[in-house]
C-alpha cells in the first residue's frame, strides 16, 4: 500500500511538472499568426514529444525551430526564453520580426546560456543588446546574424570608456549579415575591452574606419571575423592575442604593407585571412604555427618563402604580384595550394606534397615541360590541377594516369605539343578536361569515353584530326563538348542526340561534312549550337528547335566562367563569334586566341552563368553559317523564344524569310546573309526591339524594308545586293513617298553595342 501510495505521488508530481511546463509552449504557439505552425504542439500531448523539444529527465533543456514560417513577433518568445531548465533555444530562419529592444526586460530562465535568432527579421539597434542581455545573465553565446540590425547614426556615447561592457558575460556573439554600419561600430564593439569575449562574428555589414588598439588586445579572443566591410588604414601587430585560433579581416579597404609582426604575438593562430584588401609589401610574416592562410587579391610582391611555415595545410596568394619560384618544396603536410594569377617563373620541381588535393598555379610564368616525375607515384589525394594560362611546352604526361582521384584537369592556354595521352581514359573520377588552346596533335583517344563522369570535354584550338570518337555517346553527363577550331572530319552521327544533358555544343572550324542529324534536337538542354565553318549540306533539321529548357537554374555551366567574343562582321571573319572557356586566364591573353583567318573581334562578355527558362526553347546561340546547307528556312525556328544569336549566313538556302522569325524577340544579331532568299523582308522584324546586329545582303529579296523599328538604323550595306529591295537605308521604292527620314539617320550605333552586351550579360 505504501508503494502505491509513493508511486500515485510521483506520478501526480510528474503530470502536474508536464502540465506547467507545457503551459509556456502552448502560449507561445497560440501567440503565431500562422495557426498551421508546429502542427504537434498540442495541449493534450507532453511536452517533451514536441518536434524540436529535448527534455532531460522531464525537463525541457532545448528547444530548436528552425525553416519554419512562424510569422512571429519578437515578444511572443518571452515565454520560453523564461522556462526553467532551458538551456538553449534556436528559433532560426522562420521570420521572426521585431524591435530587438522589445526583449529588453524580459526575464530569461536561470540555466539559458545560448540563444540563437539567425535569418529572422529581428530589427533595431545592435546596441539595444546590452540592455536585452541584462535580463539573462547565464547568457554566453547569442546568434542574431542574417537580420536588420542597426547602428545608431550618431554612434554611442560610453560612460566609463572600457568599463563600460557592451556584452556582460557573453563568449560568443554573432552579428553577421546585419545592416550594421558606421564608423563607431568597432569602438562599441571593444569598448569592454573585449573581456570575456572568445569569438565576435561582425562579418557582412557596413562597418568602416581604422581598426581600434583594443580590437588587437584581446587576450581571451579566440575567433575574430570582421570581413566583407569597409575597414580602412594600416593593419596593426596583434599582441596580446595569446589565444586567438582564428582571424578574418577579408574583404575590407587595408592599406599599407603587411608587418612582419602582424600576428608574431599570436602563438596559437592557425587561420588567417587577408585576402580582398588593399595591402602591399612582401609577405613575411611569421607562420610557423599556421594551418591555413589566405591574402590573395591584395598588392604584395617579390618573391615568397614559406619554409618557416612547415604546418601549412591551405595556402592562397592568387591576384598579387609575386615572383620568383614556386614556394611549396618543403611543404609536406600541403593539401591545398592556390598561387593564380601571379608572375610565378621557372619550371615546375621534380615532386609535389604527397597529400596535395589543389594545385592551382594557373596565369603565371612558368615555363619548361610538365615533369612526368610528379606524378610517377599513385596518387589518389590530388583532385583539382589547373596549369592553365602559362608557358609550357613539351608532351603532357602519361603518368597523369596515376592521379586516379582526379576531378579537374585544366592545361589549356600553353604550348602543349603531342597527342593526348590515352592513359587518361582510366581517371574515372575525372568531371572536366580541358586543353584548348595548345598545339596538340593526333586524334581524340577513344579511351576517353570510358570518363562516364565527364562533364565538360574542351579542346578547342588544337590540330587534332580523325573523327568524333563513337564511345562519347555513353557519355550521358557531358554537358560541354567542345571542338572548335580543329582538323577534325566525317559526318556528325545521330547518337549526338543521346546527350540529354549537353547544353554547349561546339564544332566549328573543322572540316565535318553530311547532313545535320535531326537527332540533334534530341538534345533539348542545348544552350549553344555553333556547327559553322565545316562542309555541312542538306537541310536545316526543324527539330533543332525542340528544346524544351529543362534546365536547372545556375547548373549548366557549373563552376566555369567564359567569355564571349564577337567578330567584327568582316569578310575574313567567319562565324558571329566564339564562347571561351576562360577559368584561371588572363583577360588581356585573348589576343592569343588564333583564328584561321586574321579576324578581329570584342569581348562583349565574360562572366558566369545562369539560365531560367520558362518557354519553349532553351537555345541562346545557333550558328550554321559557312556550310552548304540548302533548301528553307525552317518556320519552326521562329518557336526559339530565348534566341539571341542566329546566324545562317554564307549557305544555299532558298524561299523566302519565315514571316515567325519576327516571334523571336529576344534576337541581337541576325545574319541571313550570301544565301539565295526570295520574297520580301517580313513585316514581323519591326518588332524586334533587341536587334543589334542584320545581315540581309546578298540575296534576292524583293519589296520595301520596313520602317519601323530597328530595321531602318542600320547601314545600307546590310541590305546590299538584293536587286528588288528598296526603301531606307537603300533608295526610296517611289518617288512619290519622300517621309523625313533624317532623323534616322543620326541613330546612335553605339545604342546596338550596348544592347548586344546587355543580351548577352543576361543570359
Amino acid at each position: 500500500m505504501a508503494l502505491l501510495l509513493l508511486l500515485s505521488i510521483l506520478l501526480t508530481i510528474s503530470t502536474t511538472s508536464s502540465a506547467v511546463e507545457s503551459h509556456p509552449l502552448i502560449t507561445f504557439k497560440s501567440s503565431l499568426r500562422n495557426p498551421l505552425s508546429l502542427p504537434d504542439w498540442l495541449p493534450n500531448r507532453p511536452p517533451c514529444s514536441f518536434s524540436g523539444v529535448t527534455c532531460r529527465d522531464s525537463t525541457i533543456v532545448s528547444v530548436v525551430i528552425g525553416s519554419t514560417p512562424l510569422d512571429s513577433d519578437l515578444r511572443s518568445l518571452s515565454p520560453l526564453l523564461a522556462l526553467d531548465g532551458l538551456e538553449r533555444l534556436s528559433v532560426t530562419s522562420s521570420n521572426v520580426t521585431g524591435d530587438i529592444d522589445s526583449l529588453s526586460g524580459s526575464r530569461c530562465g536561470g540555466s539559458l546560456y545560448e540563444l540563437d535568432l539567425s535569418g529572422n527579421s529581428v530589427s533595431g539597434f545592435a546596441t539595444a543588446v546590452g540592455r536585452f542581455l541584462g535580463g539573462c545573465p547565464s547568457l554566453t553565446r547569442l546568434n542574431l546574424a542574417g537580420n536588420y540590425l542597426r547602428f545608431p547614426e550618431g554612434g554611442v556615447h560610453f560612460h566609463g570608456g572600457r568599463g563600460w561592457p557592451p556584452f556582460p558575460a557573453l563568449e560568443v556573439l554573432d552579428l553577421s549579415a546585419n545592416r550594421i554600419s558606421g564608423g563607431g561600430v568597432l569602438d562599441w564593439a571593444f569598448s569592454g575591452g573585449c573581456s570575456g569575449l572568445r569569438r565576435l562574428n561582425l562579418s557582412r555589414n557596413d562597418v568602416y574606419g581604422d581598426l581600434p588598439v583594443a580590437a588587437i588586445d584581446c587576450p581571451e579572443m579566440e575567433d575574430l571575423d570582421l570581413s566583407f566591410n569597409n575597414i580602412s588604414g594600416r593593419l596593426l601587430s596583434f599582441r596580446n592575442c595569446s589565444s586567438l585560433l582564428r582571424l578574418d579581416l577579408s574583404s575590407n579597404s587595408l592599406s599599407g604593407d603587411l608587418p612582419s609582426s602582424a600576428i608574431s604575438g599570436c602563438l596559437r593562430l592557425t587561420f588567417l585571412k587577408l585576402s580582398s584588401n588593399l595591402l602591399s609589401g612582401d609577405l613575411s610574416v611569421d607562420c610557423r604555427g599556421l594551418l591555413q592562410i589566405d591574402v590573395s587579391s591584395n598588392h604584395l610582391h617579390g618573391p615568397v618563402d614559406l619554409s618557416l611555415c612547415p604546418s601549412l595545410v591551405s595556402i592562397n596568394l592568387s591576384n598579387n604580384n609575386f615572383s620568383g619560384e614556386v614556394p611549396f618544396k618543403e611543404l609536406k603536410n600541403l593539401k591545398k595550394l592556390v598561387l593564380s594569377f601571379n608572375n610565378f617563373a621557372g619550371s615546375l620541381p621534380d615532386s609535389i606534397p604527397a597529400d596535395i588535393e589543389l594545385l592551382d598555379l594557373s596565369s603565371n610564368n612558368l615555363t619548361g615541360p610538365i615533369p612526368g616525375t610528379l606524378f610517377q607515384t599513385p596518387n589518389f589525394a590530388l583532385k583539382e590541377l589547373y596549369l592553365q594560362d602559362n608557358l609550357f611546352t613539351g608532351a603532357i604526361p602519361a603518368s597523369l594516369a596515376n592521379c586516379s582521384g582526379l576531378v579537374s584537369l585544366d592545361l589549356s592556354f600553353n604550348y602543349l605539343t603531342g597527342p593526348i595521352p590515352s592513359s587518361l581514359g582510366s581517371l574515372s573520377r575525372l568531371r572536366d578536361l580541358i586543353m584548348w588552346m595548345n598545339l596538340l596533335e593526333g586524334e581524340i583517344p577513344p579511351e576517353l569515353s570510358n570518363i562516364r563522369t565527364l562533364e565538360n570535354l574542351i579542346l578547342d584550338n588544337n590540330g587534332l584530326v580523325g573523327t568524333i570518337p563513337p564511345g562519347l555517346e555513353h557519355l550521358s553527363r557531358l554537358n560541354w563538348l567542345s571542338l572548335s577550331s580543329n582538323r577534325l572530319s566525317g559526318p556528325i552521327l545521330p547518337w549526338i542526340g543521346r546527350l540529354s544533358n549537353l547544353a554547349i555544343l561546339k564544332l566549328s572550324n573543322n572540316s565535318f561534312s553530311g547532313s545535320i542529324p535531326p537527332e540533334i534536337g534530341d538534345c533539348r538542354s542545348l544552350v549553344w549550337l555553333d556547327l559553322s565553318s565545316n562542309q555541312l549540306n542538306g537541310l536545316i533539321p526543324p527539330s533543332i528547335a525542340k528544346q524544351n529548357g529543362k534546365i536547372a537554374v545556375g547548373l549548366v555551366i557549373t563552376r566555369k566562367r567564359y567569355v564571349y567574343v564577337k567578330n567584327d562582321g568582316s569578310a575574313e571573319c567567319r562565324g558571329a563569334g566564339n564562347l571561351l572557356e576562360f577559368t584561371g586566364i588572363r583577360p588581356e591573353n585573348l589576343n592569343r586566341v588564333p583564328t584561321r583567318h586574321s579576324c578581329n573581334f570584342t569581348m562583349v562578355y565574360m562572366g558566369s552563368t545562369k539560365y531560367t527558362f520558362n518557354n519553349n526553347g532553351s537555345m541562346i546561340f545557333l550558328d550554321l553559317s559557312y556550310n552548304q546547307l540548302d533548301h528553307q528556312i525552317p518556320e519552326e525556328l521562329g518557336s526559339m523564344y530565348y534566341l539571341m544569336v542566329l546566324n545562317l549566313g554564307h549557305n544555299r538556302l532558298s524561299g523566302p524569310i519565315p514571316s515567325n522569325l519576327g516571334s523571336v524577340k529576344s534576337v541581337a544579331v541576325l545574319d541571313l546573309s550570301n544565301n539565295g532568299l526570295e520574297g520580301p523582308i517580313p513585316e514581323s522584324f519591326s518588332g524586334l526591339s533587341m536587334l543589334s546586329e542584320i545581315d540581309l545582303s546578298n540575296n534576292r529579296l524583293n519589296g520595301s524594308i520596313p520602317n519601323l523599328g530597328q530595321l531602318a538604323t542600320f547601314p545600307a550595306y546590310r541590305y546590299s545586293n538584293n536587286s528588288g529591295l528598296c526603301g531606307y537605308p537603300l533608295p526610296a521604292c517611289d518617288s512619290d513617298l519622300n517621309a523625313n527620314l533624317t532623323g534616322l539617320q543620326h541613330q546612335n550605333s553605339h545604342r546596338r553595342q550596348a544592347s548586344l552586351a546587355g543580351c548577352i550579360a543576361t543570359m
